[in-house]
């Protein structure tokens, strides 16, 4: 086989090698993301589920809450089902 040949062939594998690697990486990245949702959905779950019927543990949660969600759009959601105050917080909030 000649030079240029034999770099033509190892240029083509080089390149299904590297979609190869692509593929799966956005498979594992993919993966990572469905497990990260997954666990704050359990952990979201149980601690609503506690909240319940624990009204001190709802407290803490609401307090965890007005600390932690920024994003206008988010806080509007978390007061139209009664986890934030309605009236504004005297923290910097950015709107998101």
């Amino acid at each position: 086989m000649t030079t240029p040949a034999r770099i033509d062939r190892l240029k083509a594998k080089k390149e299904e090698i590297e979609k190869q690697l692509a593929e799966l990486e956005a498979r594992e990245k993919s993966k990572a993301r469905k497990e990260d949702n997954r666990l704050k959905v359990l952990i979201g779950a149980g601690i609503l589920a506690d909240a319940k019927i624990r009204p001190e543990l709802a407290g803490e949660v609401q307090k965890i809450l007005d600390r932690a969600i920024t994003a206008k759009r988010d806080r509007d959601f978390l007061q139209e089902k009664g986890w934030l105050p309605r009236q504004p917080t005297t923290g910097n909030r950015e709107e998101k």
